[in-house]
């Protein structure tokens, strides 16, 4: 597994390197200044759930590419390690992606506060939500029908965002007040729907991977 974690490690280090990296921080600042105090939740819910998303689906490019499946089947590992080691580096990025949500948060309340400290902090757990939603989402149709697939489904995902992003914008942060005045009840809700679509979603990369090279 330390291997297969390695690889990807690798995989993303040669492809991105410091260029994108410089990149990213170039995006993330540029967006805090010209958007202020909308900066962060956009960094949130889009960049970062898109960048990450964008490092998977170019992991599952890379595999196809290489045929690396077909060798990755012949070392001494199961199958389904094979696909949790490939889950288990999306959770990574995820957290990573945690860590930054809340830099950008708290740096937008200092800056912007227009809200509490604690809805940005809720905003950067929430942005970990949806970025494994996206995770969980993308990667079925990468085992079962390729990387186009995945890259499709991450299409529909940001088009859904940003709907949803200008609808609520337009009707007075509509979404947010909803979670702020049902809070315990969306907490709850979202982290169990979230968890049960994480292992369905597991379960049927496994199905699909162990179908494709049987």
């Amino acid at each position: 597994m330390n291997g297969l974690f390695a690889k990807d490690f690798l995989t993303v280090k040669k492809k991105y390197g410091m260029t994108r990296l410089i990149l990213d921080i170039t995006i993330i600042a540029a967006m805090m200044i010209v958007l202020e105090d909308k900066g962060a939740l956009f960094i949130s819910f889009l960049l970062l759930p898109l960048e990450i998303m964008s490092i998977i689906i170019s992991l599952a490019t890379c595999d196809e590419q290489w045929n690396w499946s077909k060798y990755a089947i012949s070392l001494p590992i199961s199958k389904s390690q094979i696909v949790s080691s490939r889950y288990g580096f999306a959770t990574l990025l995820s957290v990573m992606g945690l860590v930054i949500s809340l830099v950008v948060n708290t740096i937008s309340y200092l800056h912007f506060p227009v809200y509490a400290y604690g809805f940005y902090v809720f905003a950067a757990f929430a942005s970990f939500g949806v970025t494994l939603l996206f995770v969980a989402l993308i990667l079925p149709p990468n085992y079962s029908l390729g990387v186009n697939a995945g890259f499709v489904i991450m299409l529909v995902l940001m088009g859904i965002i940003l709907l949803l992003g200008f609808w609520s914008s337009s009707n007075e942060n509509a979404i947010s007040m909803f979670v702020v005045d049902n809070f315990e009840l969306c907490i709850g809700l979202a982290a169990l729907a979230l968890i049960v679509i994480y292992v369905l979603s597991y379960v049927l990369s496994v199905f699909f991977f162990k179908k494709k090279f049987t």
